[in-house]
Order: C-alpha cells, then sequence, then structure tokens
C-alpha cells in the first residue's frame, strides 16, 4: 500500500490555518463582549442621572416662581435648601446658579451632585428681562457623576420652562 493514499487527516499547516481562524473569531467576540459591559454600565448611569434630574426637577416645581433663584436654607425640603448667586447680569439675560446644600445623592455605586441654573426670559421682547413682566424662567438642571471605568466627569441636564402663575 502506498504511504501517500492510505493516511487521511490534516497536515499540520491546515491545523495552524484553523486555530489561527477560530482564534481571530473568539478575540473578536471577548472584544464584543467587554464593550457591552462597558456600555451596560455607561447607559445605567444615565438612567440613573436622568431619573434623578426628572426627581429634582419636579421638586423644584413646588418651589415659588419668584424664589426659584432666592438663597433658601430653611425651607423643610432639604434637598432645596440652596445658595443661588448671579452669574450674568445681562439685563436681557441675566442668569442665577444655584447649588443645592445637600447637592450630592448616592444610587448604587455612584455618587451624583447637581446644581440648576435660572435664566430669565424676556418674553416681551423689549431688551430687558424681568421676571415680574414677562413671567417666564428657563431652569437647566444639572446632574454630574464620574464614570467608573474612564473616570471622565459625564454629566445630564434637564430643562424646563416656569412660568408665573
Amino acid at each position: 500500500m502506498d504511504m501517500k493514499t492510505s493516511q487521511k487527516g490534516f497536515t499540520l499547516l491546515e491545523v495552524l490555518i484553523a486555530m489561527t481562524i477560530l482564534s481571530v473569531g473568539i478575540l473578536g467576540i471577548a472584544g464584543l463582549a467587554g464593550t457591552a459591559v462597558k456600555t451596560s454600565g455607561h447607559s445605567q448611569a444615565m438612567s440613573q442621572a436622568n431619573n434623578l434630574a426628572q426627581k429634582r426637577l419636579e421638586a423644584l416645581l413646588s418651589v415659588d416662581y419668584l424664589n426659584i433663584e432666592v438663597d433658601d436654607s430653611t425651607t423643610p425640603l432639604t434637598e432645596l435648601r440652596r445658595d443661588c448667586a448671579q452669574t450674568d447680569a445681562t439685563v436681557s439675560r441675566p442668569e442665577f446658579t444655584c447649588t443645592p446644600l445637600t447637592a450630592t445623592e448616592t444610587i448604587g455605586n455612584r455618587v451624583f451632585r447637581w446644581d440648576y441654573k435660572v435664566t430669565y426670559i424676556d418674553l416681551n421682547g423689549n431688551g430687558t428681562a424681568n421676571p415680574s413682566q414677562d413671567g417666564l424662567k428657563r431652569v437647566d438642571l444639572n446632574v454630574y457623576w464620574t464614570d467608573t471605568l474612564w473616570h471622565i466627569e459625564k454629566s445630564v441636564t434637564v430643562t424646563t420652562m416656569r412660568s408665573r402663575g
């Protein structure tokens, strides 16, 4: 019997090529798994931040329209006790930044902090934004956290308009 025709199987080269192709496939799948874990953590943090922003924004709706950008350290709702300062004195769009006295909240293993900015809107177009005359304020609520994977600060901003009355 001839040795060439009677032996069946794979050559060493065929086995090496098959192992290389298999390794590349497994590495690709492992990379996708890592990306899925990263994306899942980021999505969870974004959802938690959005929920916290909505919760804080709804609490701010209980603050009187004329006092939303005013210091308050005595309100019964401790989450709404705040220090506010005017950060832009432009007459057409004055801005006030407010920092809550208890500005952090821990959800799961993440620490979130929040603040908000109030901007007067010149609704009647006379060049001067006056909350008593124009009756409209923009509230931008920001929630910040440090991304645990990349160690950089991320944020979410939720905006609403408050009207007098």
